[in-house]
């Protein structure tokens, strides 16, 4: 073997480590397929994304659709550059919730075609896995191109313990094609979360009534007779072609296409093992903020994120401004608000004594950190209680009786 093919090697495997060391930080990974172009998975895939993030979990979406790559387009980024700070690509911030990669980042011109053969494509994906700032996900949704080529099949053998959702049209042409996918996850030994019949009928933006130009229920009696899960119907909507085209997402609109896929993003996360601390319990958790982080000087923060958890999700997210401090009155404030929990950096005995006396879980030791990150690591058990961090803050005043 020569010195440059055990440098190669070398590289790969430190790679493939890295590969790894995400992948584990990454709860739940979803690679969204199609068996033919045109059906609509990319809307999909995006709006997957964006609506779970909306319902405050961590998100990722990764294009791996490298000669058409739509995501950036459908979230309005085309004109974004992805940057890479210390050889890092450091991927798109939507949102706090959403972070976003795809191949349109590198170009130079928003129409210049890649002309690559396989070797370049498995190489870029795992660089997208590999040498981006992620950071710790509930989610990772992939748009993958359509067929069983050499993305999917990157995705395949890279991401461990990755799930399908597959998208079709209800024409046969398009259901013939599904077939392949299917048996494509067959042979790769790939989880098939279910099938979405998409452009299952059109919606007239003059009467909106329903209209089955395509035929409807072909996707659903496929999944039947294959015995995966139907997980709903997606018309073809004038509204979301328009939202789409100007960069917006379906959870921006009031129709029942967003009604539909909500339906459909519950049935995923219903079928998904729950990994979250308190998924069988209602909590309201509250963080000091200062900076739209949490503050290290809890009598002193500038405000409070009260995040209320339903079966694992948060479903409520309010940031609230404390009364003026005195002794005792924040730590009763927050008792009042219904508080379940608290997360601080730390916090004088006083205003423990209050907290628990109250009913109220103090959990000292948190880092300087978003509130969505802090309430994302609390319900997975990765926030380490040191019980009474500090009993004084840097200026030597009392943290729990202010």
């Amino acid at each position: 073997m020569s010195c440059n093919s055990t440098t190669t090697d070398h590289d790969f495997e430190a790679q493939s480590q890295k590969i790894n060391n995400f992948l584990q930080n990454v709860d739940h990974k979803i690679v969204v397929m199609s068996g033919k172009g045109g059906v609509g998975k990319s809307t999909i895939a995006t709006n997957l994304a964006v609506f779970l993030s909306s319902q405050g979990y961590k998100v990722g979406l990764l294009d791996v659709d490298v000669h058409g790559p739509s995501v950036a387009g459908l979230l309005g980024l085309t004109d974004l550059k992805l940057n890479i700070i210390n050889n890092r690509i450091q991927p798109y911030s939507y949102t706090d919730n959403l972070k976003v990669i795809s191949i349109q980042g590198l170009l130079n011109h928003p129409d210049e075609p890649l002309i690559w053969r396989g070797p370049m494509k498995i190489g870029i994906i795992r660089q997208f896995l590999g040498d981006a700032d992620w950071g710790s996900l509930d989610f990772l949704i992939i748009d993958s191109p359509p067929g069983t080529g050499d993305e999917p099949l990157t995705v395949a053998q890279t991401v461990i313990d990755c799930q399908a959702v597959i998208v079709t049209t209800p024409q046969e042409i398009s259901l013939a094609d599904v077939r392949k996918s299917i048996q494509f996850c067959q042979k790769v030994n790939m989880p098939i979360l279910g099938l979405i019949e998409n452009m299952s009928g059109f919606v007239c933006p003059s009467c909106n009534s329903l209209h089955a130009i395509f035929k409807s229920g072909g996707g659903e009696k496929l999944a039947t007779a294959v015995n995966i899960p139907f997980l709903g119907r997606l018309p073809i909507d004038p509204s979301v072609v328009t939202a789409g085209d100007a960069g917006q997402s379906i959870d921006s609109l009031n129709n029942p296409s967003k009604e539909k896929l909500q339906g459909i993003v519950e049935q995923i996360i219903n079928q998904l093992p729950n990994k979250k601390k308190g998924a069988d319990s209602t909590m309201k958790i509250a963080i000091p903020l200062a900076g739209g982080k949490l503050a290290t000087h809890f009598g002193h923060c500038q405000e409070f994120a009260i995040m209320t958890i339903d079966n694992g999700n948060v479903i409520k997210h309010e940031t609230l401004t404390p009364p003026p401090h005195a002794p005792g009155v924040i730590p009763n404030w927050v008792a009042d608000l219904g508080c379940t929990d608290i997360l601080v950096g730390g916090m004088g005995e006083a205003a423990q004594v209050i907290l628990k006396e109250r009913g109220v879980k103090v959990s000292c030791g948190a880092p300087s950190d978003t509130p969505e990150n802090l309430v994302a690591l609390y319900l997975r058990g990765e926030l380490v209680d040191s019980g009474n961090a500090c009993d004084h803050d840097a200026h030597g005043h009392d943290c729990g009786s202010h």
